[in-house]
């Protein structure tokens, strides 16, 4: 009898639906609830699963939350005034929602408190400034010096720039220079909300992202990745892969965090993972792999090739794949090395953290990864923690055996739970390198 596959998980994603009215969909006379397909489309395009959620559901938010991976609020009309303390435009609000908007901060509130990965599009973007304090601007189009941004009552778009600040999350998901978004909004943030940082401005100054800082990707259970853009990413995402990455990134947190097990599960649901005794292939296989690596790159973008993590320290035990890092001339823009590495066969996972890091795997037979590749920025602090770690390691053995010990405990400890594994062995790492850094200073 076949054994059936084992599958990785695949991350599920609420996602906040609008109303319809009753003049929207031909024979549903009272209306209804929907999300436009692009929306879904990206989703299903960075591997997610999807559920829609919709406003008039019962019950405290974080109960409905605990089901999901991710949150995902999408574009719709404009945000209640009163919310944020001002008079309503007569003349150009339109579609106001009070009960969504009741319903999408509370929601955003609780992912906040639940630390669930969350990405906010267009009005979604507004409602989350407005959750934590902010304001809006009621009518872009009456504000001097500004962009055209399009008008969504009068059918109008625009493609525009957006700018991503340097080691916001915004730049670390999509690794780009000036984005090309496709804009069709006639509100914008004017005061931000209390603890966001501004990541994105068009070239007119306008906030065209907004994000809660302090995102950690070693730490998912404490630290809440959450990114409102302005723009409409799922529009262009299919041909755009600097707009997909932002679905891509926040997927594949989702994904990561969802790994975890459940309160009173023994065990989570990553694949399996064990540790194998040193094996002395393992050094072979890496020169293999990064004379492989090296020869598909564009001339003049590789500065070193280095093998790093458990299977370069002779003598330790490790998960039996490979971890090399790439360190290139520039991390940007991505497509440089991405084209090449897919090439090869393998898969991407953006760092959604870190502007200077790259995630790739290389899959053998049943799933298990045979290579973890990092491409980094020559130079930044990935490069030189990740070397100085290995070599601490080969240099003392009694802090190797202290760290193959906590790994074989971890291991025990958490079957099918990638996440605790890596998060368990934070710290120790985290202290060796710190008397690394302080040795050679």
């Amino acid at each position: 009898m076949t054994e059936p596959a084992v599958r990785r998980y695949r991350a599920l994603i609420a996602v906040v639906a609008y109303h319809l009215d009753r003049s929207r969909v031909t024979r549903w006379p009272e209306g209804g609830y929907g999300v436009p397909a692009p929306y879904l489309d990206a989703l299903r395009r960075a591997e997610a699963r999807t559920a829609i959620v919709s406003p008039g559901e019962e019950g405290d938010p974080e109960e409905l939350l605990g089901s999901f991976d991710g949150l995902l609020l999408v574009g719709g009309g404009d945000v209640d005034p009163a919310r944020y303390g001002a008079e309503a435009d007569t003349e150009h609000n339109y579609g106001v929602e009070t009960d969504r908007d009741e319903f999408e901060i509370e929601l955003l509130r609780a992912a906040d408190r639940l630390h669930l990965p969350t990405l906010c599009i267009c009005r979604g973007m507004q409602v989350m400034n407005v959750a934590f304090g902010g304001t809006l601007h009621q009518h872009l189009p009456a504000i001097d010096g500004l962009l055209q941004h399009g008008v969504p009552l009068e059918g109008t778009e625009t493609l525009h720039d957006v700018v991503p600040e340097p080691g916001t999350l915004l730049s670390a998901s999509t690794k780009t220079g000036p984005l090309a978004c496709s804009s069709h909004h006639h509100q914008g943030v004017d005061r931000v909300g209390e603890g966001l940082v501004v990541s994105g401005r068009s070239p007119d100054g306008l906030v065209e992202a907004i994000e809660l800082p302090g995102a950690d990707g070693n730490d998912v259970e404490r630290t809440t990745w959450m990114l409102g853009v302005q723009w409409h990413p799922e529009e262009t995402a299919a041909t755009d892969p600097a707009q997909q990455a932002l679905f891509a990134v926040f997927v594949n947190l989702a994904r990561w965090r969802g790994q975890l097990a459940r309160p009173g599960e023994p065990a989570g649901r990553s694949l399996e993972y064990g540790l194998a005794d040193p094996d002395p292939s393992w050094p072979d296989r890496y020169e293999a792999e990064a004379d492989r690596i090296v020869a598909a790159m564009p001339s003049g973008l590789v500065e070193r090739i280095d093998h790093i993590g458990s299977t370069s320290v002779p003598g330790l035990p490790a998960k039996p794949y490979i971890d090399i890092q790439l360190s290139v001339v520039s991390i940007v823009p991505r497509d440089a090395y991405l084209g090449p590495l897919v090439g090869l066969g393998y898969r991407w996972k953006p760092d959604g953290h870190d502007d200077t890091h790259e995630f790739f795997s290389l899959d053998e037979v049943e799933g298990r990864r045979a290579v973890n590749l990092h491409v980094t920025q020559s130079g930044s602090g990935w490069e030189r923690r990740h070397l100085a770690f290995r070599d601490a390691l080969r240099a003392d053995p009694e802090t190797a055996a202290a760290y193959a010990a906590l790994k074989r405990q971890l291991a025990a400890d958490h079957p099918r739970d990638i996440v605790r594994y890596v998060q368990g062995k934070t710290a120790f790492v985290l202290a060796v390198e710190e008397r690394a850094a302080q040795s050679t200073d």
